[in-house]
């Protein structure tokens, strides 16, 4: 049902968003890094209905 490694893909997107999170709290302050942890989120969130989306490739 699941692929495999969906876990694993799923742990280390989270570690991304984290990890750019605290370096825009570091750097802009707490207004900007909940800002790029959101559009961090967002950006895997749209690859993956592009994924889902995507036509079916010709043969």
């Amino acid at each position: 049902m699941n692929p495999p490694g969906l876990w694993a893909r799923v742990l280390v997107r989270a570690l991304v968003v984290a990890a750019a999170g605290v370096m825009a709290l570091g750097f802009l302050g707490p207004g900007a890094a909940v800002l790029v942890a959101a559009l961090t989120s967002l950006s895997f969130v749209l690859l993956w209905l592009r994924e889902r989306t995507a036509a079916p490739p010709d043969e």
